[in-house]
């Protein structure tokens, strides 16, 4: 029966040691998993932010257009006036 006993044990023994493991393995997979739901949530910060800046410099690009086409505008007319002026 000593064999027996002995053997029993062995498989106790490795049956915690997998148990062990497998806990550690879990512990360590759920870590990962916080880890990423964290850079998943900065990411989607950093993309909302990225986003902000683009709507901002959309809206400041179309104001310096919207400007720029007027300055073109008003110096073609004032090149035309001056053409007409020397034509007189």
């Amino acid at each position: 029966m000593s064999r027996l006993l002995e053997a029993s044990n062995r498989l106790k023994a490795a049956i915690d040691s997998l148990d062990a493991a497998a806990e550690s393995r879990m512990a360590k997979d759920i870590g990962n998993q916080s880890d990423a739901a964290g850079e998943v949530e900065t990411l989607k910060s950093q993309l909302a932010a990225l986003r902000q800046d683009y709507d901002k410099l959309a809206t400041a690009t179309q104001t310096v257009s919207a400007r720029l086409d007027g300055a073109v505008g008003q110096l073609r007319l004032v090149l035309d006036d001056d053409r007409e002026q020397r034509q007189a």
